[in-house]
């Protein structure tokens, strides 16, 4: 999926002055990087900026003692770029976040991306989005949700 190919937009510099902080185990300022990046993707309007960004931030759970607040902000942010996504009638944008909530094991959310992503093939009438979407729904239940119950 696009989910590892970055994308330049206002929060690029953001996440680049986040990973820094985090090279440098400066939590404050990868924080507070973070928090620029997110509002710099919160002010465009497309959902790519939220996915990166959602992403930026579970690398901050590296830091110890802030696994479950990163994990926590990254699916609150997938969650925003799928709403918009939906909104924006991109497939890929949903099937990003599909990807995004296969990785974080939340597979009530890659079934809500799976339904909204049907949805949106069957009103786009695109005939290839069906298989790009069975195709999508079988390798993340094979790489992310079965090897949970492993």
């Amino acid at each position: 999926m696009m989910m590892t190919t970055e994308t330049s937009g206002p929060w690029t510099e953001y996440i680049r002055a986040m990973d820094q902080a985090l090279a440098q185990m400066n939590a404050t300022a990868a924080v507070r990087a973070w928090r620029n990046a997110y509002a710099a993707a919160l002010g465009m309007p497309g959902w790519r900026g939220l996915v990166e960004v959602a992403t930026a931030s579970l690398r901050i759970g590296t830091i110890p003692g802030f696994g479950k607040a990163s994990e926590a902000r990254a699916r609150e942010t997938y969650w925003t770029a799928l709403f918009r996504a939906r909104q924006q009638g991109s497939l890929n944008g949903v099937l990003d976040a599909a990807e995004a909530f296969g990785a974080l094991g939340d597979r009530t959310m890659v079934e809500q991306c799976i339904r909204v992503a049907e949805s949106l093939a069957a009103l786009n009438g695109d005939p290839s989005g069906g298989e790009r979407i069975r195709a999508l729904a079988a390798n993340l239940a094979e790489r992310y949700l079965v090897a949970q119950r492993a």
